[in-house]
């Protein structure tokens, strides 16, 4: 879908402090050869703040940077991975009164994993365009990996998780970043890898420490690893160049390019070799140093590229979102 006065006026993000993979390592709570393979230098750890208090924060964040009044906000879209502090709530409702304090915003909640803020940044820019008198949009992620309940070290392999809150502004307002295009992708038979062979439980408290290396592995009875490798490529490239084509543009001519904040090899594998990108024009060093944020990788991501004000009016950025299900949803921006 190509995108006509929808920008990315703000962006923010609120992290943890660092725990090292070094002192985890020593702790024995990560294994020697995954921290060799991928590289993660450390992760955000959120001491004090749960999910919901992180993308609040970080949402007052976007707020400010961009001079935008609460009240502007008509629509808010809230979209985490993992559990926000309580059973049976509304974390959007949360959100949106600690950030807007106004019941004007439609607000919900997006669960689309680890491509919950690319998906909500799509189906913003689709309200904004159908209901111009929506205003502007506030989008927030916020996810808090904790233990023993999230073991963030081990729970998966390639990657490790961080906590952190994100936010962007979406508007009509010419700053940040232009939304050129979008697209999307799913490829729901892969929705079993992160379900695995456990049974439905009744109650979210009955589970034990979360292990999706067990789940994977359950699932890899009956699939081959290659077919998983392969639709999830294929899966991958089919987005990006629908995007790249709506955009009227290549994978060359980007200033930047914003992939899930994986390990180093699992990034290399599945996001960087697939896409032909060098990991310099990346972000992947940052994302060495503050781990996988859930659904926030991407609006993180901005937040930086715009606090860094490397880019020149008129350069090209790519944001590929990934998640578990799985689906791909991928954005052209443009840095106004």
């Amino acid at each position: 879908m190509r995108w006509q006065g929808i920008h990315i006026e703000s962006a923010a993000v609120v992290t943890g402090e660092p725990e090292t993979a070094a002192a985890a390592v020593a702790a024995g709570r990560y294994d020697a050869e995954e921290a060799a393979r991928s590289r993660q230098h450390s992760v955000s750890v959120s001491d004090g703040l749960s999910g919901p208090e992180l993308a609040v924060a970080a949402g007052r964040a976007a707020l400010r940077r961009g001079g935008r009044p609460a009240q502007d906000i008509g629509l808010l879209i809230h979209a985490a991975c993992w559990y926000p502090g309580l059973e049976f709530w509304n974390v959007a409702a949360y959100v949106q009164q600690e950030v807007l304090g106004h019941g004007r915003a439609l607000a919900f909640e997006l669960r689309q994993m680890s491509n919950g803020g690319m998906s909500a940044l799509e189906m913003a820019a689709s309200r904004l365009s159908a209901a111009p008198g929506t205003g502007a949009a506030l989008l927030t992620t916020g996810d808090r990996f904790a233990e023993p309940a999230f073991p963030r070290w081990t729970t998966d392999r390639g990657l490790v998780f961080g906590d952190a809150g994100t936010a962007v502004v979406v508007s009509g307002e010419p700053a940040g970043f232009r939304l050129v295009a979008t697209a999307a992708y799913s490829e729901p038979v892969l929705e079993g890898l992160h379900r695995g062979d456990e049974p439905f439980l009744l109650s979210g408290s009955e589970a034990e420490p979360l292990d999706l290396v067990a789940r994977k592995k359950g699932f890899l009875r009956r699939m081959p690893v290659a077919e998983v490798t392969v639709r999830n490529e294929a899966g991958m490239l089919t987005a990006v160049k629908e995007c790249l084509a709506e955009a009227e543009c290549d994978l060359s001519s980007m200033a930047a390019v914003i992939v899930p904040f994986f390990g180093a090899e699992l990034s290399r594998r599945q996001c960087l070799g697939p896409l032909g990108v060098p990991a310099e024009r990346t972000l992947h060093d940052w994302g060495l140093e503050i781990g996988h944020l859930g659904a926030g990788d991407q609006f993180a991501g901005l937040a930086r590229l715009l606090e860094q004000d490397g880019l020149r009016p008129g350069d090209r950025v790519l944001a590929v979102g990934v998640g578990a299900g799985f689906s791909w949803t991928c954005a052209v921006l443009e840095r106004v």
